[in-house]
């Protein structure tokens, strides 16, 4: 199965619907309608009540929309790493680690605030790598920005996301107050435009519109489950990370700023669900895009296809497994 993903083939992409339904079948068979949390953002809220009235006559309608979310982020991921070039070849493993790592853990195949703003984080980390040599760079960080604010309105603890903003625009370009501003700018569009939307309406109320969120170490339920989630997701994390490592030297240096970056993405994903007033795994969803792509190196860089082949199956067994216990 990893060996027919190695290859860049568009007849893949097919493949990948057949295989991610596969995964995700017992969810569109037993569909989970989406809880608001406290830290959950008015957006959201407001989503999941504008689908109330069709989900209560076509319930499946929540992980219909879920599936296409997860589905269509592990394309776009894939192919815009592929256009990055941050491996020595072209292929749709990053697309594959990502729809079996979400299928590890219930929860991220809900439909949720998180699995939304994974949307947009999918868009904006290759745009934010390509900042080096862009033209437009004060576009790019306007549209960035952009994009980050309206996270906020589906789960305010986002902004953190905004440190690895912060970190691509050092690490990429030279210094620019004008692109700074320019930012900052993207970031506080959405919230003039909120804001003035509701003075005029005579709706504003500042204190209804924040979440409430504050930090809180999630109360992990450490059953054999969890332990095993633990060792299938970071034992191929570290085998990639090694891989990775060791292909530095034949990296470009734009490459390997790339890849820093993503390894600082996940650092800043798994300290964000700590500000959630939920103890689920639900948030922590957003660590599965910069794990996939250390997962997919971990597939692609050994020499013997062996190994590979049997932790994804080892994988694809636990989670079948877990649909029944």
């Amino acid at each position: 199965m990893v060996n027919i993903y190695r290859d860049n083939n568009s007849a893949n992409a097919f493949l990948l619907l057949i295989y991610g339904l596969l995964l995700k079948l017992p969810y569109l068979l037993h569909p989970h309608i989406p809880v608001i949390e406290p830290s959950d953002g008015f957006l959201f809220a407001e989503l999941i009540d504008f689908l109330q009235k069709p989900a209560a006559a076509f319930h499946v309608i929540y992980p219909i929309l879920a599936f296409l979310l997860l589905f269509s982020q592990s394309l776009t991921l894939n192919r815009l790493m592929n256009d990055q070039k941050l491996m020595y070849t072209s292929h749709y493993l990053v697309a594959m680690a990502y729809l079996l790592v979400t299928s590890l853990i219930p929860e991220w195949n809900y439909l949720s605030s998180a699995l939304i703003i994974n949307t947009v984080m999918v868009w904006a980390w290759p745009r934010m790598v390509s900042l080096y040599n862009n033209p437009n760079a004060k576009t790019l960080l306007f549209n960035i920005g952009l994009g980050f604010g309206i996270c906020s309105f589906f789960y305010l603890p986002s902004l953190f996301l905004l440190v690895l903003l912060i970190v691509a625009i050092l690490v990429f370009r030279p210094f620019s107050l004008a692109e700074w501003v320019v930012a900052l700018l993207g970031i506080l569009t959405p919230y003039y435009f909120l804001f003035a939307y509701l003075f005029f309406t005579d709706q504003f109320n500042f204190a209804s519109l924040i979440p409430k969120f504050a930090w809180k170490f999630p109360r992990l339920h450490l059953n054999y489950l969890f332990w095993i989630r633990t060792v299938l997701i970071t034992l191929p994390l570290f085998i990639g990370m090694y891989f990775i490592q060791a292909n530095t030297g034949r990296m470009l240096i734009q490459v390997r700023k790339s890849w820093a970056l993503m390894s600082f993405y996940l650092l800043i994903a798994l300290f964000i669900p700590f500000f959630s007033t939920t103890s689920s795994y639900t948030y922590w969803i957003m660590v599965a895009v910069p794990v996939s792509a250390f997962h997919a190196a971990a597939y692609l860089y050994p020499k013997k296809s062996a190994f590979p082949n049997y932790l994804h199956w080892l994988m694809i067994l636990f989670i079948v497994t877990a649909f029944f216990l």
